[in-house]
């Protein structure tokens, strides 16, 4: 399964889903860095899509 990781701004509509770790705590730690803004980063690799579970 590939990794997924979804950052989100809860200050304004910066958001993004990455495929790498690092590459995910680089953006946000970009944004924070540039704007000062709250962010949160969440692995949801394991997470099933919706509308696929049987």
């Amino acid at each position: 399964m590939a990794e997924r990781y979804h950052v989100v701004c809860h200050e304004c509509a910066f958001e993004g889903l990455y495929e790498d770790s690092s590459v995910a705590e680089g953006q946000r730690d970009a944004h924070v860095s540039d704007s000062g803004h709250r962010m949160s980063l969440r692995d949801i690799s394991r997470q099933e899509a919706p509308g696929l579970s049987q």
